[in-house]
């Protein structure tokens, strides 16, 4: 019997991890991707591994087994390349909100505990840290460097014999499911599997209009909560911060050459239409935020502004199996894809070559936007 074919749709970190673990398991797996691998959400992703405030419990658990995955993964694939596990300092303005996280975590055995002003300034040197402030420290939360770690799953996909397609050859042109489903591309081909795995994030609508209008929220419309503003400045004079940093008017973390810096007062205020002047204007207010918030910026300046879209499930879940009715269709969409996509690709591996449907996908089907859920 010749092996299950499989064709994958988008080499973002989650299409990446499902390619190398069906490739894995044996599979003959084609990866598709009209750019090169990683180089649109995830590129620019906030990269953030946590399951820090994610409900209901569910949900919690399934981001907190991702982020086991990935350290499960590591020491097999490089993880010094790429997995910074170094923890997460939160500084607020109010300790009643944070102290209840805290205290509801710990209560579901995810590490968590708050610090005082003076022992946050000796978790993170770099950090300006007001005296009296209220702070939580995440110990096994972190980030992930998505570039060369979805390098290194399209290597492993491929080291299983998967074939990897981008640019024309990689771009969809045409989806129709069936018994034998068929994928069309911009080169003219026509690749027929057994399954097809959209794992396409934001154009996943495009691609597979049978999973309706709900699902995920319109990135194109002015004023859309899916477009976030993302800054990275530097250079940053050494040490700097090594841990992922939240407070009330920035977050940021490490990244090569420099921080990579967010807001949730720019990401509300971009959108796909915003003029290049106001994303200046913003990106210079979040270096100016920054300074404040950590020494060693005197230096820095802009590198880079992107409005990068994010793939957000209408109710915030993430979106993952066949959709009902549709032969050979499997969907997966999330906006937690670097927290999930190591355990995510686990489950959907089992959900393609076993009989039985993992029962931690059970809260996630597609079939909970039918009208009429099978």
């Amino acid at each position: 019997m010749s092996p299950r074919r499989c064709v994958v749709i988008g080499a973002g970190i989650l299409g990446a991890s499902v390619a190398a673990r069906l490739a894995s398991a044996g599979l003959r797996v084609t990866l598709l991707d009209r750019d090169q691998p990683g180089r649109a959400t995830s590129r620019w992703s906030f990269a953030w591994l946590n399951s820090n405030d994610k409900a209901p419990r569910a949900y919690h658990d399934l981001n907190h087994a991702g982020m086991r995955a990935w350290a499960e993964l590591a020491p097999d694939l490089d993880g010094d390349a790429w997995y910074r596990p170094a923890g997460h300092l939160e500084l607020a303005t109010a300790d009643a909100a944070l102290e209840a996280r805290v205290r509801r975590l710990t209560e579901w055995g995810y590490p968590a505990r708050l610090v005082d002003a003076a022992e946050a300034a000796r978790l993170e040197p770099a950090l300006r840290v007001p005296p009296g402030a209220v702070a939580a420290f995440f110990p096994e939360e972190g980030y992930l460097l998505t570039g060369p770690l979805i390098a290194r799953l399209v290597a492993r996909a491929r080291s299983h014999d998967a074939e990897v397609l981008t640019g024309e050859p990689g771009r969809v042109t045409g989806l129709e499911p069936g018994p034998a489903p068929r994928v069309r591309t911009a080169a003219g081909a026509v690749l027929t599997a057994d399954d097809v795995v959209c794992c396409a994030g934001r154009w996943t609508p495009a691609l597979a209009p049978e999973l309706g209008t709900a699902p995920l929220i319109p990135s194109d419309t002015e004023g859309s909560a899916a477009p976030g503003l993302v800054v990275r400045v530097g250079p940053i004079a050494p040490p700097g911060p090594v841990r992922v940093v939240h407070t009330p008017e920035i977050s940021l973390r490490p990244h090569p050459g420099g921080l990579h810096l967010e807001a949730p007062d720019a990401a509300s205020a971009v959108d796909l239409h915003t003029p290049e002047p106001e994303l200046t204007r913003w990106a210079e207010e979040l270096l100016r935020r920054a300074r404040r918030t950590v020494r060693g910026l005197d230096d820095a300046r802009v590198t880079a502004v992107k409005v990068c879209v994010r793939p957000l499930p209408a109710d915030g879940q993430s979106i993952v199996g066949r959709i009902p009715g549709v032969n050979g269709l499997y969907v997966a969409v999330t906006h937690s894809g670097v927290t999930l996509a190591a355990h995510l690709s686990r489950l959907i591996a089992a959900d393609l070559t076993t009989p039985t449907r993992p029962a931690s996908l059970a809260p996630y089907t597609p079939a909970r936007f039918a009208s009429d859920p099978a």
